[in-house]
């Protein structure tokens, strides 16, 4: 009972741990038992005021696919996104494309990231219920007026006082990044909470590890709008 448990457990905490990396961290396949996503993150342009995804489904079941929407960090903007449809049955082997329609009037004045998820559901089984499979993958709003940043970390502004490590993204852009901050020589490191900076967003980490003496750089693994990791990079400390 023991060795069941703690497996069932085990499996509990891994389909947590790939959700969560599918949205916030490096991408990792998006391949789950009942269906396949397109790509990693969701890209809507405001120019095109639409885009669509595709979802496919290599199982040998049908699935019922509820797709949706969700702001990060409270910000009130998912509401300006129609998903259509909503709701929708994928039979096997078969795909279905969802569409993402940016509400007439909606403007934007620099990029947004909010979560995208998809949750599919399949019939009951002779053995009884199935639990529902669901992936949450990242959503960017790009604006008309923004162009897109090839290395959009350089707008991270960092300061060091004591212990503490204030991290900022002065730029109009998302910045994905690796959540470890490496303090140079010095290997002191900070945590961010989540590995992403929305613009104007700043962050205030408490420092591990040796702290004092003199810094020069910040070490960091910056991410690709699609959320892969790319080669680590020294970005400097303000005065």
């Amino acid at each position: 009972m023991n060795a069941l448990l703690s497996k069932r457990r085990g499996n509990l905490l891994a389909w947590k741990w790939l959700a969560a990396a599918a949205l916030l961290g490096p991408a990792v396949p998006l391949q789950a038992s009942t269906f396949a996503l397109q790509s990693n993150t969701v890209i809507l342009e405001e120019r095109e005021g639409r885009t669509a995804f595709n979802i496919s489904n290599p199982g040998s079941e049908p699935i019922l696919l509820l797709s949706s929407v969700d702001d990060l960090d409270g910000q009130p903007m998912a509401g300006n996104i129609l998903v259509t449809p909503a709701v929708t049955r994928i039979d096997p082997g078969q795909s279905q494309i969802v569409n993402f329609t940016l509400k007439k009037g909606t403007v934007l004045d620099r990029e947004y990231m909010l979560r995208a998820s998809f949750e599919g559901v399949t019939q009951k089984s002779e053995r009884g219920m199935r639990m529902p499979i669901r992936q949450q993958i990242g959503f960017i709003l790009q604006p008309r007026a923004v162009a897109v940043a090839a290395r959009p970390w350089q707008d991270l502004r960092f300061s060091i006082d004591g212990d503490q490590l204030t991290v900022r993204n002065s730029g109009p852009h998302v910045i994905r990044i690796g959540p470890e901050l490496r303090l140079q020589p010095s290997a002191a490191l900070g945590v961010l909470p989540h590995p992403y900076l929305m613009p104007g967003e700043t962050r205030v980490l408490t420092l591990a590890g040796e702290v004092g003496g003199s810094y020069g750089h910040v070490e960091i693994v910056p991410l690709s709008r699609y959320g892969f990791a790319k080669d680590k990079e020294q970005l400097p400390l303000q005065p």
